[in-house]
C-alpha cells in the first residue's frame, strides 16, 4: 500500500498527539528530586532529616521567585528556632512527605541561633 500524503499527515498528527501526552502520562518521581527550581504548591508540616537521616523539624513555608520556583525553605527545628535553608540543599521525597538536608542538625541549629540574635549583637 502506498502512502499518500493525507496518510502522512495523519501519521504525524497521531505521532505529534503520542509524543505530547507522553509527558503528561508520568508519574511523581520514584526517587527523591533536588528542590532547587521546583514549582511547588504547599509543603508545610512536611517531615526534615538532616544528613544523617535524623528528624530536625518540619518546614513551615516555602519562599519562591516570580515564576514561582522554590527557593527558600523556612524549617520549625525541634531543638527550637527556625532555620532558612536554600533549595538547593534539599531533596524532596513526595511519596513519603519528607525533605533530606545536606546540612548537619548542628549547623541547623546555628542558623536559627544566628537569625534570632540581634544584628547589633553580632560580632564582625
Amino acid at each position: 500500500m502506498a502512502f499518500n500524503q493525507s496518510h502522512r499527515a495523519w501519521a504525524a498528527i497521531v505521532s505529534g498527539a503520542i509524543l505530547a501526552t507522553g509527558g503528561m502520562a508520568m508519574g511523581a518521581p520514584e526517587d527523591p528530586v533536588r528542590m532547587s527550581s521546583l514549582k511547588i504548591a504547599n509543603i508545610a508540616g512536611y517531615e526534615v532529616l538532616d544528613l544523617a537521616g535524623v528528624r530536625v523539624g518540619e518546614i513551615t513555608t516555602v519562599e519562591t521567585d516570580a515564576q514561582g520556583r522554590t527557593r527558600w525553605l523556612n524549617i520549625d527545628l525541634d531543638a527550637g528556632g527556625e532555620a532558612r535553608v536554600a533549595s538547593f540543599r534539599a531533596d524532596l521525597d513526595a511519596r513519603q512527605k519528607l525533605v533530606n538536608l545536606r546540612l548537619s542538625e548542628d549547623l541547623l541549629i546555628a542558623r536559627a541561633d544566628a537569625a534570632s540574635e540581634p544584628v547589633s549583637s553580632l560580632s564582625i
